[in-house]
């Protein structure tokens, strides 16, 4: 079974100097054990800098264990590095070394997405666009006023996604297209036992361009399934979530959803 994990660090105070990040709350910047024959692939990267930085993923793995993919973080830019189509190889149970430089008196993050084509005890729903545009009954939004982090720079615990409302109809599944945040944050997330309950999600910018179909673009540019679809009689456990350089506060994230036949 298919699988998409957002990964996330922070660096309290990295200064000019290249540091490495702490891996958040459930995380880990191990690659996850799959089996011979599958494949797992970096297909994201981006930062949220106060100060402009550096950030760097690199493994004996990659091309050079020295840089290996690094980037410049400009400060208040949350956008995907790679490639739309692009994609990094990984290998089974390859720690991944992900650093960043930024601010001397501030929290810098950053955050990987990472994509299994076979991860065996995860059973994730996701889905090609092929497979849900033709089943689509309505497009609808889902608002969540979701809690920061306790933390500066964590994920925060977890919003429950019928916090505002609880709207959605009983025992129907529903395609998760992207989403939209009306305040900058390093990423934003959403899990349940649909996702395999790992975190899935992407950037936090508020150019919503960027994230309004965030995963129906992933599905068509990387020609595998990427849509999560859940049901909605698990819409109580389901929660949002975001990871941000700030403690507390809240963020108010739509997203968008497509009521599905079957």
């Amino acid at each position: 079974m298919s699988a998409i994990e957002v990964i996330t660090g922070r660096a309290v105070n990295p200064g000019a100097n290249i540091t490495a990040l702490t891996a958040n709350t459930g995380n880990s910047f191990a690659i996850r054990d799959f089996p011979t024959g599958g494949a797992a692939y970096l297909e994201g990267i981006w930062a949220q800098n106060a100060t402009a930085g550096i950030t760097r993923v690199h493994s004996a793995r990659f091309h050079d264990d020295v840089q290996g993919i690094r980037y410049r973080s400009p400060a208040a830019a949350i956008r995907n590095f790679l490639c739309d189509d692009a994609e990094q190889p990984l290998f089974p149970n390859d720690i991944l070394s992900f650093e960043m430089s930024g601010g001397g008196a501030e929290t810098d993050s950053a955050a990987m997405l990472i994509y299994y084509n076979d991860l065996p005890g995860i059973n994730a729903k996701l889905a090609t666009w092929e497979q849900i545009k033709p089943r689509i009954v309505n497009l609808l939004t889902v608002e969540v006023p979701v809690a920061g982090p306790a933390t500066a720079g964590d994920w925060s615990a977890g919003t429950a996604i019928t916090t505002l409302t609880n709207l959605l109809k009983s025992d129907t599944n529903y395609a998760l297209l992207g989403y939209q945040s009306d305040t900058a944050c390093l990423a934003v997330g959403w899990s349940s036992t649909d996702t395999g309950n790992l975190r899935v999600g992407g950037p936090g910018t508020t150019e919503a361009i960027e994230t309004r179909d965030w995963f129906v673009s992933l599905a068509k540019a990387h020609n595998t399934p990427h849509i999560p679809i859940f049901n909605s009689n698990n819409r109580g456990s389901t929660l949002a979530s975001v990871a941000l350089n700030t403690a507390a506060g809240t963020i108010n994230v739509s997203y968008s959803l497509a009521q599905l036949t079957g």
